[in-house]
């Protein structure tokens, strides 16, 4: 069945149908979906709705650690702590840190630290094929409706032995690597996502269409009644095994 995008269902509708129906769609993913165990796109609409804009605090669920988007993020990060790669058109990470403390043990005899700790932020967009946030299909739409884009926060420790004879040549073990998400769950007036209609085939909405497309205009009606607020997120920290693999460095590396 096509959906009309032009057509906003939910706009005649008062805040308070219109909040009843996101609860009902919720209910609706979390029963229907089966591309994921837990659905998080329904777990936060639901907090939307509940949770008075109050932070959330959530266990990253599988789908979300192990997203060929997340992963190829994470994998960036492990380059920019190894200086492997330009931060922002800028060289971050150990090496620029080593430098300037062999610097200072040539210059005043200070011991060069053989653990180092550093951490990132940065931006992790989730695009699937379908390109339209609300289907539920895949594991990454479920991402997609849910957070879409995001912030990536990464923590490493590090620790460092020399590489006999070469004194600027450093094998890297990675004592930590955490990684976590961070971000506001908020609504744009001006878009919309095309989503499942749970009042299919029964309820008072456009029973008649199977999927709708929901402008989020309604959203922030309904957010002026009181009945949703935005929240900032967090996830618990988690750990890619695989980032945790040692390296070697080589500090004169020329960093122009």
């Amino acid at each position: 069945m096509n959906v009309n995008y032009n057509a906003d269902y939910l706009a005649a509708h008062d805040p308070p149908v219109v909040a009843a129906w996101y609860l009902r769609l919720a209910d609706f993913v979390d029963a229907n979906n089966k591309a994921v165990k837990e659905s998080l796109a329904a777990k936060m609409l639901r907090h939307y709705l509940k949770g008075r804009g109050q932070k959330l605090i959530f266990d990253p669920p599988d789908h979300l650690k192990t997203s060929k988007f997340v992963v190829d993020v994470l994998k960036k990060h492990r380059a920019w702590y190894l200086t492997e790669e330009k931060f922002k058109d800028k060289w971050a990470g150990i090496i620029p840190r080593l430098q300037v403390a062999e610097r200072q043990r040539e210059k005043n005899n200070i011991p060069i630290p053989l653990v180092w700790e550093m951490n990132l932020n940065s931006l992790v967009e989730i695009a699937t094929k379908s390109g339209k946030p609300g289907y539920t299909n895949t594991p990454d739409d479920d991402l997609m409706t849910a957070l879409h884009g995001f912030q990536l926060h990464t923590y490493c420790k590090l620790a460092l032995a020399f590489i006999y004879p070469w004194p600027n040549r450093y094998k890297v073990m990675f004592m930590e690597f955490r990684a976590s998400v961070k971000d506001r769950y908020d609504f744009a007036a001006t878009e919309y996502f095309i989503v499942p209609n749970p009042d299919y085939g029964k309820g008072p909405i456009r029973p008649d269409q199977e999927r709708i497309a929901v402008w989020h205009k309604n959203a922030i009606r309904v957010e002026k009644a009181g009945l949703a607020a935005p929240f900032d997120l967090e996830s618990k920290e988690w750990t890619d095994k695989a980032l945790l693999a040692p390296a070697q460095i080589d500090t004169t590396k020329k960093l122009t």
